[in-house]
């Protein structure tokens, strides 16, 4: 069950709303448990032999944090290792397993037969999300929480298949505020004015670009103009889809009163590929640098240490996106661009005056070029598909576009383009709304809309919702729903 469809929007969001509301006015214990349940009903709607998989991960990973709180220091390093060995085994079984089999028959021809595995969805978001949390009760800088509202954290619906990555010092004090589980007319026109965003930019501009992504980038030997159209259609295609996601996501949390994060800022209109991390996947990002790259030394130790620890954390967050090694290629490239980037503003030095206009501008485009080429591995089956395409992006499979790619194709590209480019995000439009989240960053805009609570925007909101609702029959899966 995705949020974008009729099963979601007119049958779980209502029910689990209402009484979530009928409960939250008597008791936010009964609200609070309304909403696991809720929440675990949302996860079995997928396949109910996903249950067992959360509930182990969920039992296990909180009897790890008493027992980090309950031990002596000398030991508390121990359970923190056996506890995040526990999660990477689990997440290493289902997500790598056969993957691991693969490489070694690749490798070796050993002829090993894969495993029958089954993968459940969401497990890297609340593998990672539990993690997170079990290392910051090490340091002692996680509340005490009791089983069932860890629970509701660590099954929380709206994250749960695609994220955004939660951490508990968003979430936990949320759950323990009694006035959040009061019902509100802003929290609700909010929520669903960014419910109604989301589901707009997946359902009319994500899914509209796959066939252009299918025939620029889906034959044999793709040649230039059908190169370039079918990797910059998937570029847009993978942020509107995964954007409208977070999206829907944080807008049916804020309905619930409780609020989610932002998880992308504009990152077409990134300057720097370090720039890029912080505007896409922003949850993510976050939680690479706090629990990967810091600890691994960051850049404490000098520049060569530096470079070590920004390849190997974008190396692990490429392969956490999936097994293949397409994914590994994907985190690489970023690795190094983040270390070309740095090793140039290391040789500039520090001090200079601030880039003008249009030095800003050549360093988005060089830098929208660059992940560009990154979402050629990112999107490959394998690698020589993944060759094929870059060949093709250098003219050398020849220089046509696809005559099946018209004028209706190019559209919907031009307008996927222009939202992107020359556009306010979702956040700035929203969610400044009483200043309860960050600010975006600053960044050029044609138009600078802002949603305020009156008739013409509900109006608005209204129409652009049926026209999400009509479009909802033929819409795609969530990318990053896989992983």
């Amino acid at each position: 069950m995705v949020f974008s469809s009729f099963n979601f929007f007119f049958l779980f969001l209502p029910v689990t709303l209402v009484g979530f509301y009928i409960l939250g006015r008597r008791d936010e214990h009964w609200a609070a448990s309304w909403l696991l349940l809720a929440s675990l009903a949302f996860y079995v709607s997928w396949n109910l032999a996903y249950l067992p998989i959360l509930a182990i991960s969920i039992v296990g990973n909180y009897l790890a944090y008493r027992g980090i709180l309950q031990a002596a220091e000398a030991r508390k390093k121990a359970w923190l290792i056996l506890a995040v060995t526990g999660n990477l085994l689990l997440l290493g079984y289902f997500k790598y397993a056969n993957f691991f089999i693969q490489s070694v028959n690749d490798l070796t021809g050993a002829g090993i037969h894969p495993l029958d595995v089954l993968l459940p969805i969401g497990i890297s978001f609340f593998t990672f999300t539990q993690i997170a949390f079990l290392v910051d009760a090490r340091h002692g800088r996680a509340a005490d929480v009791g089983l069932w509202r860890y629970a509701l954290f660590a099954s929380y619906f709206p994250y749960i298949v695609a994220g955004p990555v939660l951490n508990h010092k968003d979430m936990l004090p949320q759950f323990a505020d009694r006035q959040n589980y009061a019902f509100s007319a802003e929290n609700l026109a909010v929520g669903l004015s960014l419910f109604t965003f989301g589901l707009a930019k997946k359902v009319l501009i994500a899914d509209n670009l796959v066939p252009v992504v299918s025939l620029g980038l889906g034959g044999n030997d793709p040649q230039l103009l059908a190169a370039w159209i079918g990797i910059l259609a998937y570029s847009l295609q993978i942020y509107f889809d995964f954007s409208g996601y977070s999206d829907m996501a944080i807008g049916v949390s804020r309905m619930l009163g409780f609020q989610i994060p932002f998880n992308f800022d504009s990152p077409s209109k990134s300057a720097n590929v370090s720039e890029f991390w912080t505007r896409w996947h922003i949850s993510l990002s976050r939680f690479l640098r706090n629990y990967l790259y810091i600890p691994l030394g960051g850049n404490r130790h000098g520049q060569l240490k530096r470079y070590r620890n920004l390849m190997l954390t974008m190396l692990l967050g490429g392969l956490w996106h999936g097994s293949n090694w397409t994914f590994v290629i994907w985190g690489g490239l970023h690795g190094l661009f983040l270390c070309v980037q740095h090793g140039w503003q290391t040789w500039r030095g520090e001090g200079r005056p601030a880039p003008t206009r249009a030095v800003r501008l050549f360093s988005q485009v060089l830098t929208f070029l660059a992940i560009l080429v990154t979402w050629v591995f990112f999107r490959a089956t394998d690698l020589g598909s993944a060759l094929e395409v870059l060949r093709g992006l250098i003219g050398l499979n020849g220089l046509a576009v696809n005559p099946a790619i018209g004028s209706g194709e190019l559209a919907m590209v031009a307008v996927g383009a222009f939202i992107a480019f020359l556009m306010p995000n979702t956040n700035q439009i929203v969610l400044y709304v009483g200043n309860r989240f960050p600010q975006a960053l600053a960044a050029f805009c044609l138009i600078r809309p802002q949603w305020r609570p009156n008739r013409g925007w509900a109006l608005a909101m209204g129409v652009l919702l049926v026209i999400g609702i009509l479009n909802m029959d033929k819409t795609a899966d969530f990318i990053y729903a896989q992983f």
